[in-house]
Order: structure tokens, then sequence, then C-alpha cells
């Protein structure tokens, strides 16, 4: 129970409620707990749903495969993350694209109706309101991030981006570079060479999982 009750302290629904107070609220709903393999689906495009998903441990991926066959990845999500809240409480509730476990994970199911139960504690409500506005801002700067056409113009909104939610020079990679090519719609070759070719003019600095942003005067040059 701890492992779960810490998770769910990480969770932005739950923000503002102390390990107790969480403990207290899921004690009066129903939910379930539900052990994931690397690479195994969770849900599939067009899959109806009405639960609620909360990564106690692990990765979660929302890929979109398109009728090229080509997949993009929309996002990954960590340990108190949830997803499906908008496939739920939309009018079809049905899966826009597939969910699968990156890693091995561990996830907490709630279904709508005691969601919605959780729902009349206001700090619940409020900050659920607070994560699908959240979402809705992530699909926009996605939006913006697919209208630059040169991949180098990509890294440069993406690493920007990354320093401003950050306030730090210093991004790290949620993911391996296959998946950010995913996510940034380019291919692995593509993206490592103009990597290298930032980092050659001193505007990066490449290091493992993480890239300094040396210039940012430059990568914001990159997009004008």
């Amino acid at each position: 129970m701890n492992k779960i009750i810490n998770a769910l302290s990480q969770c932005q629904i739950f923000a503002g409620l102390n390990p107790s107070q969480i403990e207290t609220q899921i004690a009066t709903v129903p939910y379930r707990v539900c052990d994931f393999d690397k690479n195994q689906f969770i849900s599939r495009e067009d899959q109806h749903s009405v639960n609620i998903g909360i990564i106690i441990y692990g990765c979660v991926e929302i890929q979109k495969v398109l009728p090229s066959g080509n997949v993009i990845c929309i996002f990954h999500k960590n340990s108190g993350a949830t997803f499906g809240g908008s496939v739920v409480f939309s009018s079809k509730s049905v899966y826009p694209c597939d969910v699968f476990s990156r890693d091995k994970s561990q996830i907490l199911f709630f279904h709508k109706s005691s969601f919605v139960q959780l729902c009349q504690n206001p700090v619940v409500a409020e900050n659920l309101l607070t994560t699908f506005a959240n979402q809705i801002l992530y699909y926009e700067k996605r939006l913006e991030l697919f209208a630059y056409s040169s991949i180098q113009k990509k890294i440069a909104f993406y690493l920007l981006n990354e320093m401003k939610l950050t306030n730090s020079p210093i991004i790290h990679l949620p993911f391996t570079k296959t998946s950010w090519a995913e996510y940034l719609n380019v291919s692995r070759p593509s993206l490592s060479r103009e990597l290298k070719k930032l980092a050659s003019q001193g505007i990066i600095r490449l290091k493992l999982n993480n890239i300094v942003i040396i210039n940012q005067h430059a990568l914001e040059c990159l997009l004008r």
C-alpha cells in the first residue's frame, strides 16, 4: 500500500493532499491494481474504456500508427502520471491510439464512476480540471512542433520548450533516441546527424541522456 500511496502523492490529481488524506480518499471507492510486462498492450486503438489509469511504477507509452505505417510517439508517462481520463469522459469513450507498457509496470485503475465519486472532494475536482487543461496545452505544443519542417527546428523547439518548463539548460531525455525520433516524427539516423551538427557548432553538448544548451540564442534563431 505504501508504494501505491507514494505514487499517488506524485499524481497531479491528488496534489494538495497529504498521504493520509489520499489513503482516506481511495478507501472510499473500489479500484484494481494490474501488472504489465514490458511491451504489453494496455489498450488498443478503437478499444472502449471506462477506466482511468495511474502509474504506480514503470513507463507507459501512447502511440499512433498512421495509415502509411509510420508510428508517432504521442507521449511517455511515468510513475504518478494518469492516462485515459480524456477518453473516459469523452462522448465516445474510445481510445484513438495504442497504449502499452514500455517497461514492466504496475497501474492502478479507477472505474469512471469511482473517479466521479472521488471528485466530490473539491481539491480532486479542481486538480482533474487542471490536468485536462495541461493536456490541451501539451497537444497544442505538439501541433506547433509538427508545423516545423526541418529536423533542426524540431530539435530547437523541443529543447527550448523543455528549458522553459524546467528552468534549466540541462535537458534530460526521458526516453531513448529512437523514441525521441518517433516523438519528433523523424528518423533516428537523421536525428543523430542533426544533433551532432548542433554539437559541432557549439550550440548544444551531448552527455548520455542529457543535452546541455550552450547557446540559447542560436536555437532561438533557428525558429525564425
